[in-house]
């Protein structure tokens, strides 16, 4: 069974959806107004690996991920620039859909826009202000956060404890220093909706409260975000929903840990930060894959190059792995090796899996896989340096577990996208590894070939030093040459 950490309770979990073998499930997408960095992505990679776990559990899974295309940053933006929002939000959701396609992403069934529920944010508003947990004042529509009993179940905040500023909106016109705002009346030239109050545009917590509703009913079975969204954002949302409906918003609340850059908070306004578009023109999209997975979704994440660095060596070592496994695909006639080498195989996504199953514990998961490409190296050593081969029953295991293990880290992490020839040329793309060419790397092997056959030992040796010098590995397998790059 899957256990998650629910931030409500603040214990981990056996899930059980509502509807058995199917989950609803929201995200909180972005707001977009300037280029999308490596700490917005933590949170799409964190819903990809959870839909892609869940969906390995067997459940029918959907889900929604909204994009917020109003806002006070999309306004300033957009006036800075001299165009209009529609423009603004247009360029940077293009930009986050070439990055969801780079990082081979799931997309959600849903993705609403504040601006596409306009109307369901007005009658969810209207039903707050019957039921008089909401009241209009000479700036906007507000929620009476001291009315809604249960305001702080989520963060754990006290609301007696909560001060004047601290991330709390500041309004003379309101009741309360608490209360957040539902309908925010127009400013002059600011975009702006009729309502039964005046024209305006939504606050920001309304607006997830509507799209959800729209898109997965009433209750869900599991909501994620960002931790920054825990307070206010995620608890505006329960109050204002269980206000409205009268039902739990949703069973499981799940939060990705901030993403800090050599300790310190990304940020636009100081330009520390490091964008996707600047990352992808250095690493192979795979690589941030990995990094992400390296350390688990709720923990806080320091991002560093030397962590990247890290990373990139291990997804080296792990194509260089698969294209050692897929040479001994080919039986040949040498001696059997007496042990089993590859005897974990069937075992391996079980492992991995189980994991996967405590809380999404990527880090773990990973280890165990680092741990039986070890544990494979080293039997494969000593069966080169006697000149054996796999035995039958080793082959079969090989035969017949391999492929689908390959499939399966490949469905799960989203890694291992290519053939290891494919991955390791593509790296002169990045400046990594070698410059040499496809071409001329193809070449030499082939004149070596030549050379072994003819036995000139000492041409085929230096082809094979040279290439070693221009940064390429090559190895002699029963299915040929195979070449990595020298990491």
């Amino acid at each position: 069974m899957i256990h998650f950490l629910n931030t409500l309770t603040g214990k981990k979990e056996p899930f059980k959806p509502l509807t058995e073998n199917k989950v609803k499930m929201y995200c909180c997408g972005v707001t977009p107004y300037s280029n999308t960095h490596v700490g917005h992505s933590r949170t799409f990679f964190s819903y990809d690996l959870l839909y892609r776990t869940l969906k390995d559990q067997g459940f029918d899974v959907v889900w929604a991920r909204n994009i917020t295309d109003v806002d006070d940053k999309i306004i300033t933006k957009a006036r800075e620039e001299g165009i209009s929002c529609e423009s603004l939000v247009a360029r940077y959701v293009h930009e986050q859909e070439e990055m969801l396609s780079a990082f081979n992403l799931n997309k959600p069934q849903f993705e609403p826009k504040v601006t596409e529920n306009i109307d369901r944010i007005i009658v969810i508003i209207s039903t707050l202000i019957e039921k008089n947990f909401a009241y209009v004042s000479g700036s906007g529509v507000y929620f009476r956060v001291r009315k809604y009993k249960n305001y702080g179940k989520l963060s754990k905040n006290k609301i007696d404890e909560l001060k004047n500023g601290a991330r709390i909106e500041v309004d003379e016109t309101k009741e309360d220093a608490l209360d957040f705002a539902l309908w925010k009346f127009a400013k002059p030239d600011e975009i702006s909706w009729s309502s039964p109050w005046g024209s305006g545009r939504p606050g920001w917590h309304i607006e997830c409260s509507a799209m959800i509703q729209h898109t997965l009913g009433d209750t869900i079975d599991i909501h994620m975000g960002g931790r920054d969204l825990i307070f206010p954002h995620h608890e505006a949302e329960i109050a204002q929903s269980e206000s409205a409906t009268g039902k739990n918003l949703s069973q499981v609340w799940m939060h990705a840990g901030m993403v800090t850059l050599y300790g310190e908070k990304m940020s636009k306004s100081t330009n520390h930060y490091v964008s996707i578009k600047d990352f992808l023109t250095k690493y192979p999209p795979e690589v941030l894959r990995l990094v992400f997975l390296s350390v688990s979704y709720s923990q806080q994440l320091d991002f560093t190059f030397e962590l990247v660095e890290e990373n990139f060596k291990k997804l080296c070592k792990i194509y260089r792995f698969y294209g050692l496994v897929d040479s001994f695909l080919i039986q040949n006639e040498k001696e059997k090796f007496t042990e089993n080498v590859f005897d974990e195989l069937e075992n391996l996504t079980t492992k991995m899996r189980s994991a996967l199953n405590d809380d999404l514990n990527s880090p773990q998961a990973v280890a165990v896989l680092f741990q039986f490409i070890r544990n494979c190296n080293t039997k494969i050593s000593i069966m080169e340096k006697k000149g054996c081969t796999l035995n039958d029953t080793d082959f079969n295991i090989l035969l017949k577990y391999w492929e689908k293990t390959k499939n399966w880290i490949t469905d799960i992490f989203g890694i291992l996208n290519k053939t290891p020839q494919q991955f390791f040329s593509d790296l002169s793309l990045f400046n990594l590894g070698s410059q040499i060419s496809l071409a001329d790397i193809d070449r030499q092997i082939y004149e070596r070939k030549l050379a072994r056959e003819n036995k000139d030992w000492s041409k085929s040796d230096q082809i094979r030093d040279d290439l070693l010098a221009q940064g390429i590995l090559i190895q002699d397998t029963p299915c040929g040459t195979k070449w990595t790059v020298q990491i």
